[in-house]
């Protein structure tokens, strides 16, 4: 009877596949954008295959490759490679290069490289998924939208388990010592990540409210702010935090579409700036700490005596050590583990993008990895600033503040091994009049 069952499965998954072909292939790109902007917001969901960890977005990533390399083929044509896919691949060359020669277990960090190969051809295959700028709409559309109903679930499952509604059914709250109060994480790996989320798509919700014209009217951008900013708040993400109010003053500077207003912004933020930063260590320093969010803020005064960043230095410390071993190219992904083992009963993980980058690639993988994000912006902050009547202007600066705001934010809690972050610079890169784009033509 089982083996009746398994079989029907079977022609019903492989019926289900060929339906889904036909459907994407009959309305490009629609579904497969979906598929890989919806899966990107699923990483809390994952099932283990003996010693690989499967998740929704790996499956939809090669998925979407598969259709796309068949949709190229039918048509006689090579995908897209633009310079930026180039040095994240040049990134992930160091990795590997380095898990060969260096690795502890070579077989352990194996897995690891496989992974973030998957990372990289989803970026690859983000971009190409854009062949006309209405594909590009769809594609930040469907971010966007996305994004919004996991910052409206993140707060639902936050309000039922701290009212008591279901206080043994965790729906997506993370509950830390280290935290005040619980945090929401979502459908997101963890509350950090849910918080460098909330913080990009909260810069691009304000970006898309001061630009109207474009992807989404400023109702719906009104409304994320509101979401996306509660979410911000509510996950005591300091780095997610830290991220946001570092990238506000760019955003400020930014939007306006002529040199003057621009020019005009900066001195009103040279006067404003000191004021508002009195007011932070006012708040810091004077401010009762029984509201959480207050003493979440407080501890960024007494960083000293903080378990969490006290772990965190240490780690960054080991990891430093790690790379004066091997300063060109570093011991490979994963590799931190295998070297330190367990560090307050918890498997030693690297948590700052550029430390984390040093350990595994050495110079040679820090390199390509800030190569990486350093042109995906270069594409962005050209448009801006030299497109100013483009209605795409809006979106592609909160995509490209939005990447800072990851960036920064990863520096405390690295996602750079997750789909997220490839799915929103891959849109960045493939906006309308993108430096990168024209190579296409």
């Amino acid at each position: 009877m089982s083996g009746l069952v398994l079989l029907a499965l079977a022609v019903v998954v492989f019926v289900a596949g060929l339906v889904f072909v036909w459907a994407s292939l009959r309305d490009w790109p629609r579904l497969p954008i979906i598929l890989l902007t919806l899966t990107a917001y699923l990483s809390q969901y994952k099932y283990d295959v003996g010693p690989v960890t499967v998740r929704p977005e790996q499956v939809a990533i090669l998925a979407v490759a598969g259709l796309l390399g068949l949709r190229l083929f039918l048509q006689g044509r090579l995908p897209f490679v633009s310079v930026p896919a180039l040095y994240a691949t040049g990134w992930w060359l160091a990795l590997a290069l380095g898990a060969y020669l260096h690795a502890p277990d070579f077989g352990d960090t194996l897995r690891h490289i496989v992974r973030l190969a998957l990372m990289i051809l989803g970026y690859v295959v983000t971009v190409n998924l854009v062949e006309r700028e209405e594909d590009w709409r769809k594609l930040v559309s469907f971010l966007y939208t996305f994004g919004l109903l996991e910052a409206a679930y993140g707060l639902l499952a936050w309000l039922v388990y701290v009212s008591g509604i279901a206080p043994a059914t965790n729906l997506g709250v993370q509950v830390a010592t280290s935290l005040p109060v619980p945090v929401p994480y979502g459908t997101i790996e963890e509350g950090n990540i849910f918080g460098s989320t909330m913080g990009a798509l909260l810069v691009l919700s304000l970006a898309l409210w001061l630009h109207p014209r474009g992807i989404v009217s400023r109702r719906a951008s009104g409304m994320g702010i509101v979401l996306a900013g509660t979410g911000w708040l509510l996950s005591l993400a300091r780095g997610a935090w830290l991220g946001v109010i570092v990238t506000l003053p760019l955003l400020w500077l930014l939007y306006p579409r002529n040199a003057r207003q621009r020019f005009l912004h900066l001195g009103i933020l040279l006067v404003v700036a000191p004021l508002a930063l009195l007011l932070v260590l006012a708040v810091i320093l004077y401010a009762p700490p029984t509201v959480p969010l207050v003493a979440r803020l407080q501890t960024l005064a007494r960083l000293e005596v903080d378990p969490t960043f006290s772990l965190r230095t240490m780690r960054w410390s080991l990891a430093w050590q790690d790379f004066l071993l091997r300063p060109f190219i570093g011991w490979g992904p994963a590799t931190f583990e295998q070297l330190h083992g367990l560090q307050r009963s918890r498997p030693a993980w690297l948590d700052s993008l550029t430390f984390k980058a040093l350990q595994e690639g050495g110079l040679f993988g820090l390199f390509f990895l800030y190569g990486f994000w350093a042109t995906a912006f270069f594409s962005g902050l050209r448009t801006v600033l030299s497109r100013a009547d483009s209605p795409a202007r809006g979106a592609v600066l909160g995509l490209t503040l939005g990447g800072a705001v990851l960036f920064l934010a990863y520096h405390a809690t690295d996602a750079t091994w997750l789909a997220f972050v490839w799915v929103w610079l891959g849109a960045l890169v493939a906006h309308p009049g993108s430096v990168w784009r024209k190579e296409r033509r």
